[in-house]
């Protein structure tokens, strides 16, 4: 994997250096209203926090914040805005004072929700086993049943007796 030239200048806050040329899905978990000191100084900005691990917060700029107004049905507060999927990616023409920089855009259109896989139960417990004894595969299993980890190994047990 290539570093991004932007990887020295640390930022508490996700940047093009953090997503590069890739689109990244993500759930916004609430946005707040707080100080934040950016290249141009402190001022208080709009910051998206996500429920993905392991990523920096977002501080929204006008555009990306009536995106994501629009996608939380138009609702005008912030704290209405919870649980919203976002797919966000590098823009290389942004204008920045009299520059052209990188910053991170959000698409337009909002990514479709996962619908939640049924769960295994005992009633379909048998169904499952026979599933993967008719030579299909646990990965394969998963696009159609959600289970934990104590399920799988119990489903793997039953299927190889």
């Amino acid at each position: 994997m290539k570093t991004h030239w932007k990887k020295a200048f640390k930022s508490d806050y996700l940047s093009s250096s953090d997503i590069d040329e890739r689109d990244l899905t993500l759930t916004i978990k609430h946005v707040k209203y707080q100080e934040c000191l950016t290249q141009s100084g402190k001022k208080f900005c709009n910051v998206a926090y996500f429920t993905e691990p392991d990523i920096k917060p977002m501080i929204l700029n006008v555009g990306n914040s009536k995106i994501v107004k629009g996608f939380a049905g138009n609702k005008t507060h912030l704290e209405d805005w919870n649980n919203i999927k976002v797919q966000i990616y590098v823009d290389p023409k942004i204008r920045f004072g009299n520059d052209i920089v990188e910053g991170l855009r959000i698409r337009s259109t909002q990514p479709k929700l996962q619908a939640e896989l049924p769960k295994i139960t005992d009633n379909n417990f048998a169904d499952a086993v026979k599933f993967l004894k008719g030579g299909k595969s646990i990965e394969e299993l998963k696009k159609y049943r959600s289970f934990d980890k104590i399920m799988e190994d119990k489903l793997t047990l039953e299927a190889s007796l």
